[in-house]
């Protein structure tokens, strides 16, 4: 059974299985999935705003990959979350059951240096992200290694 939300363009109730709000037109984005990427297609130009669940993307911005994530501080501290690509920037929430459940990190691309895999710990991987003053920040993933080319290609095409 699909659980009603709400819109965050408009706040009419939404239900997720039909992906795009039918009072404002909005599409919201709203998976579950541990890693998904987004088929560039789907998005029309009909949709009047793009929502990562209550993210709203810029214009012309699209999702390219999501999943879940943890941004990591050190062995014994981390949040978890969702991390989003998109052809703008890299953004990482975190979900309701951290003690920081408000976390929210985003780095345009424009300011984004390079990504690099970090320590692989069988199913999940550290990706580290370096902005261009040479700034750290390291999450851990599902499949780091795609993670890592999805952002190079991001990149090379921004």
């Amino acid at each position: 059974m699909v659980k009603a939300l709400n819109c965050p363009n408009c706040a009419a109730v939404f239900n997720p299985s039909n992906k795009s709000c039918e009072y404002c037109g909005s599409y919201i984005i709203t998976t579950d999935s541990k890693q998904f990427k987004y088929d560039l297609n789907e998005f029309k130009p009909t949709y009047k705003k793009i929502f990562f669940h209550e993210i709203e993307m810029g214009t012309n911005e699209l999702p390219i990959r999501s999943g879940m994530a943890n941004i990591y501080y050190s062995a014994t501290k981390s949040d978890g979350g969702r991390l989003l690509l998109t052809n703008q920037r890299l953004i990482f929430c975190a979900h309701a059951l951290n003690i920081n459940p408000n976390l929210y990190w985003e780095i345009s691309l424009k300011d984004l240096d390079r990504a690099e895999n970090g320590l692989n710990l069988l199913i999940s991987q550290r990706i580290k992200i370096f902005d261009r003053k040479d700034n750290e920040t390291t999450f851990v993933v599902y499949g780091g290694k795609t993670w890592i080319a999805e952002i190079e290609c991001a990149l090379n095409q921004y």
